[in-house]
């Protein structure tokens, strides 16, 4: 019997690795390991993502699905950013109404996910979408997820305790009743960000020009460029 059920399992594991696996994100570390967030097209709803630490010399790879956390309906995992080999983060965006904007953080290569609290959702606020694009980590210490720009401000989060707490912050741009939508976000691990924004508009020829937003100090404070 022993002999048996071995069988069956080592025959389901092999059936799960035989479905199609699809790379949403990956980050190569300054140590050189290779991790990436997939996806499974296995039925089994707790082996559909898993987080792969692959070591590029030897190609040794550790697997560990995501399945000790509840993913929301129609927001799945979106991207991955990880602040060392151990500790990172995934974040799942979307739902069925865009309202959802989730932060699961792991410090033991994601055997284990903690739901981290963004700020996302504070006052019902419609915020935009959240993943690699918005969400930086300059060091083991500090980051920022820049959320939207609205009635003029710019609305963000900041941590410095390595992502485990978050406060939201803003701060005025623009006159209020001017409104800009963000084109572009990009960062550096001195502490610099740039937003490129630009005025809504509905024709072609009502197109403004672009605006610059900048920090250098992780996002303390911002100010406009142009």
């Amino acid at each position: 019997m022993k002999i048996s059920l071995l069988f069956i399992f080592c025959c389901l594991n092999s059936f799960i690795w035989a479905q199609p696996t699809t790379v949403i994100d990956q980050q190569i570390m300054p140590s050189g390991m290779l991790i990436r967030l997939t996806a499974n097209a296995s039925g089994n709803e707790h082996k559909k993502y898993a987080l792969e630490c692959i070591n590029r010399l030897t190609n040794d790879t550790l697997v560990n699905f995501i399945d000790s956390v509840q993913h929301a309906h129609c927001s799945p995992p979106n991207s991955i950013f990880f602040i060392n080999d151990s500790t990172g983060f995934f974040t799942e965006a979307g739902g069925c109404y865009a309202s959802y904007n989730w932060l699961f953080r792991t410090n033991d290569r994601g055997e284990n996910w903690k739901f981290i609290d963004s700020g996302s959702r504070t006052d019902g606020n419609s915020f935009g979408m959240l993943n690699n694009e918005s969400f930086y980590m300059f060091n083991e210490k500090e980051g920022i997820i820049v959320w939207e720009l609205l009635d003029g401000s710019i609305v963000y989060s900041l941590t410095s305790d390595g992502g485990l707490t978050w406060s939201q912050k803003t701060q005025n741009m623009f006159h209020k009743e001017e409104h800009h939508e963000v084109e572009s976000i990009s960062f550096s691990a001195s502490g610099q960000i740039t937003i490129v924004c630009a005025k809504n508009y509905v024709r072609e020829t009502e197109r403004q020009p672009v605006r610059v937003i900048q920090s250098t100090n992780y996002g303390k404070s911002f100010k406009l460029l142009k």
